[in-house]
């Protein structure tokens, strides 16, 4: 089982969600400890890192595998937000 951690910027980010949206974002994090590569894999500038959906909320959890025990969240963006093309 993988043990997942918050970057400042993804729990920052988090913090300013209302509570509703940030139980749910957890629930969703959570499935990451025993299925670490749940997401989808990232390609250029964002190479190295995974993305999985919070639907039905329209926010994108975005995270780093380093290991077969640690999983990054790195941080969380708005899935209309123009963010992957950067």
């Amino acid at each position: 089982m993988a043990r997942i951690y918050w970057t400042s910027e993804a729990s920052g980010q988090l913090a300013e969600l209302d509570e509703c949206s940030q139980q749910a974002i957890r629930r969703r994090v959570d499935i990451l400890a025993d299925f670490p590569y749940a997401g989808v894999a990232l390609k250029r500038d964002w190479e190295g890192f995974r993305k999985l959906s919070a639907a039905p909320l329209p926010w994108v959890i975005i995270y780093t595998v380093r290991d077969a025990e640690t999983v990054i969240i790195g941080y969380l963006r708005h899935a209309r937000s123009r963010w992957e093309s950067r």
